[in-house]
């Protein structure tokens, strides 16, 4: 059996996030009246409070906002086996604040920078489980 990250569980509010990844579109919630854009999904908006939520379809662009490399400490055994790793923060060009978590896979250390432009992949880390990952952009590629 291969070794792999652990896996989301889907609920009824974050499905629509999860079965989008599946199709290669990174989704995220939009209020309806505010239009203020929101990650993790969550069941009232976190600008206004209102319920009127919906998924749309998000660009994938985006910047680095943190990053760091973990070379040890790992607990779960998917993470020893790959460390030293890259993880971060991604903010998204839709909204100041539309953050995202990621590895960069592909980079070293020394490639990343605050405010560096990234765009997602999709990873399907296990049989029908697809993550969102940012890569670094490299020159010339739009």
């Amino acid at each position: 059996m291969a070794l792999h990250p652990p896996l989301p569980v889907p609920d009824a509010l974050s499905g629509p996030y999860w079965e989008g990844l599946k199709s290669g579109k990174l989704f995220v919630q939009r209020c309806s009246k505010c239009s203020s854009y929101q990650f993790p999904p969550k069941s009232a908006c976190q600008a206004c409070s209102s319920t009127e939520l919906e998924f749309v379809e998000a660009s994938g662009r985006g910047k680095v906002f943190s990053f760091t490399e973990t070379v040890s400490g790992a607990r779960h055994p998917y993470f020893q086996s790959i460390s030293p790793y890259l993880v971060g923060i991604v903010q998204l060009d839709e909204q100041d604040g539309l953050l995202f978590p990621s590895n960069f896979p592909g980079s070293h250390y020394d490639e990343l920078a605050i405010g560096a432009p990234v765009e997602v992949e999709f990873q399907e880390i296990a049989k029908g489980t697809v993550i969102p990952q940012f890569r670094l952009k490299t020159a010339g590629k739009e």
